[in-house]
């Protein structure tokens, strides 16, 4: 339901200023709700990896299919601060995306484009963790 949500608020709201007609100054709140929604979960992040419940090992547990020993719970709570670079980036985007004239790009990255900054991430720590990370250990 929640990604749902995130892939259809920005094109409900983008045909619902045209239909509408409603200024564009309520047009650059509403495009702040996705930039604030990122600042919120890069902060949640942030937030776990100064706890002992790390949000990354949280959604591996529920997203895996193979069992996670104490070496790899070890290196997905130090690949926190990599995610919360991830997150950063994904802000800065959104930023980038808030002051541009084009409604349709803002459209784009706010409903299905942002999963793209994450899922390189994914792919650069899956990487990383092959050919660096495994190579260290043995």
């Amino acid at each position: 339901m929640r990604v749902l949500f995130s892939m259809l608020y920005a094109p409900v709201i983008y045909f619902a200023f045209i239909y509408f007609d409603i200024d564009m100054k309520i047009l650059l709140t509403v495009k702040l709700f996705p930039l604030f929604m990122s600042f919120l979960v890069t902060g949640l992040i942030l937030k776990s990896y100064y706890s002992d419940n790390s949000m990354v090992l949280l959604f591996t547990n529920k997203l895996k299919k193979f069992n996670i020993n104490l070496g790899s719970d070890e290196y997905i709570k130090k690949s926190t601060l990599f995610w919360v670079g991830v997150s950063s980036v994904n802000i800065l985007v959104h930023i980038y995306m808030y002051f541009q004239d084009n409604i349709e790009l803002w459209v784009f990255y706010a409903s299905v484009g942002w999963y793209s900054v994450f899922i390189f991430g994914g792919v650069v720590q899956i990487l990383h963790r092959q050919f660096i990370y495994k190579k260290r250990i043995s």
